[in-house]
């Protein structure tokens, strides 16, 4: 599994050029590749993400974005669905759109799937993308269905906002079924 973040061509062009080089690579040797927008307006500006981000999506598999940065990619779409249906008609079998406390939405394979969010009381959200990237990720390599990967990557993103920072509440595998328990205590 390669996984990359939309930050990198921003960089610098030796950075880009390494991005599409790994991609390349990952497609050849029949490794799947994923890509998390991940815009920061700081790095740069919309229109040149917005190009770099439609030169890589048709190259990966999986393809990971907030609404706000998909519409970096295709335009502005009506809601998250659309966005989805519009990135896959670049060519990634799967498109998750991150939704935030709204959860999440997939388009994968031509099929869609929703994922509410867990209610929690948000400390920090800083980190909770990457940690909700993760989790889909983690079950991907598993092998697990689009709805175990949706319900793990909410439920490891929600855990990281309980606490601050952006890695320190990234779960162990088995801490995830603790977020959500309707039992006080867990023994």
């Amino acid at each position: 599994m390669l996984h990359v973040s939309g930050i990198t061509p921003a960089l610098s062009p030796q950075a880009a050029s390494t991005l599409h080089y790994a991609v390349a690579a990952a497609k050849a040797a029949g490794v799947p590749a994923s890509f998390d927008l991940n815009y920061r307006s700081k790095l740069w500006d919309a229109e040149a993400a917005g190009s770099a981000y439609r030169e890589i999506i048709p190259h990966v598999d999986i393809v990971f974005a907030g609404l706000e940065e998909a519409e970096l990619a295709v335009g502005t779409v009506s809601d998250a669905e659309e966005a989805a249906r519009r990135i896959a008609a670049m060519g990634p079998g799967q498109v998750i759109i991150k939704l935030g406390a709204d959860g999440a939405l997939a388009f994968i394979d031509g099929q869609l799937f929703r994922q509410e969010a867990m209610e929690i009381d948000v400390l920090d959200t800083v980190g909770a993308g990457d940690a909700f990237v993760a989790g889909y990720l983690a079950e991907f390599v598993e092998g697990l269905g689009a709805g175990e990967r949706l319900q793990t990557a909410v439920r490891t993103g929600a855990f990281v906002c309980l606490v601050p920072g952006d890695w320190e509440g990234l779960p162990r595998r088995d801490e995830l079924r603790l977020l959500g328990n309707p039992e006080p205590v867990s023994r």
